[in-house]
């Protein structure tokens, strides 16, 4: 089966329709083209390096720290440090003769990788969860990128059956490292929440909906 597309006039090239033509340089752009500037971040031992630094942003690391607490050698963490640093992701400073790393959390993009490792930690316990939760919410310092290694993973779990739920919980547990920290409510529980505990309740609120659609709580 073809796909639709258009003819460039120039170059007579057949474009798909995501595609789109510079009309400067006559070159065809396609719709994933600005990651190229992204490709070292997503190596896995980058994905480490800002996993490792971001849940522990008010350290500042020598690469040989670095090195030696991911078990990767000291040229490829250096590589890694200036790639990352490029992309505002990670800044430096220098004492002396030594240069220290660290995470930049003024950087939106820190922030919301550090969102999305929590949201793979969580993945497949989440999707266990699907068939029997009617809303799930990540909330607290997770939701925000503000987390440590040391935070727990607040989720917000609305169920008809909390038995099952906590089934799942217990068989989940060993699948990581930093520990679920649960409010396991049923539809009806959660309006004596809001009135009982307001506070709890709007912070839950703010958090990011993981199922459950638009209209949540």
């Amino acid at each position: 089966m073809s796909i639709p597309g258009i003819i460039s006039r120039d170059s007579g090239v057949v474009m798909n329709k995501e595609e789109m033509e510079n009309p400067e340089t006559g070159r065809v752009l396609h719709p994933w083209d600005f990651l190229h500037s992204y490709g070292s971040m997503f190596r896995k031992s980058s994905l480490i390096l800002l996993l490792f630094l971001g849940r522990d942003y008010t350290t500042k690391y020598h690469v040989r720290d670095l090195a030696r607490s991911l078990q990767y050698d000291v040229s490829l963490i250096s590589k890694n440090l200036r790639q990352l640093e490029k992309l505002r992701v990670v800044s430096h400073e220098e004492v002396g003769n030594l240069v220290f790393y660290q995470s930049n959390m003024n950087s939106v993009l820190t922030r919301q990788m550090k969102i999305c490792f929590t949201l793979l930690e969580i993945h497949h316990l989440i999707q266990n969860l699907d068939r029997i939760t009617t809303t799930v919410l990540l909330y607290g310092s997770c939701a925000k990128g503000e987390d440590t290694h040391q935070s727990d993973i607040d989720l917000y779990i609305e169920t008809r059956d909390k038995e099952a739920v906590y089934t799942v919980l217990n068989t989940c547990r060993n699948e990581r490292v930093r520990e679920i920290s649960p409010i396991v409510l049923t539809p009806d529980e959660i309006y004596t929440l809001k009135r009982d505990d307001r506070s709890l309740y709007d912070q839950i609120h703010q958090g990011l909906v993981l199922k459950g659609g638009e209209y949540v709580l």
